[in-house]
């Protein structure tokens, strides 16, 4: 993400109770750290540096546009030199897994 990049889960700040998986999916990601709850609690913004401690993203880049596009090239090169159908197979899977315990991760392969 850009270093000027600010994220936030605002469900609470508006009153809502985040019901479309928000609460489930994000602790998964990042884990289930006082800085989540923190940060779903307050709903308060945080921003590149934070995001990139806690794991939400993988690097954070300069600002410039072109040194974004770059970044997001040269993984997408990367990527693609891997076999297609491993590829989209590992997406999948983790993206099953996510949602899912081990045990029906290691079924859904």
């Amino acid at each position: 993400c850009s270093s000027d990049a600010i994220f936030s889960i605002r469900e609470v700040r508006l009153g809502l109770a985040a019901d479309v998986g928000t609460l489930q999916r994000f602790p998964k990601l990042v884990g289930f750290g006082s800085r989540v709850r923190e940060l779903c609690l307050t709903a308060d913004d945080f921003g590149a540096e934070d995001a990139f401690k806690i794991g939400f993203v993988s690097r954070i880049s300069n600002n410039e546009t072109g040194d974004l596009i770059d970044v997001a090239n040269d993984i997408c090169r990367r990527i693609s030199r891997n076999s297609p159908v491993a590829v989209t197979v590992t997406k999948a899977s983790l993206n099953y897994s996510r949602d899912h315990t081990v045990a029906e991760g290691l079924g859904h392969v």
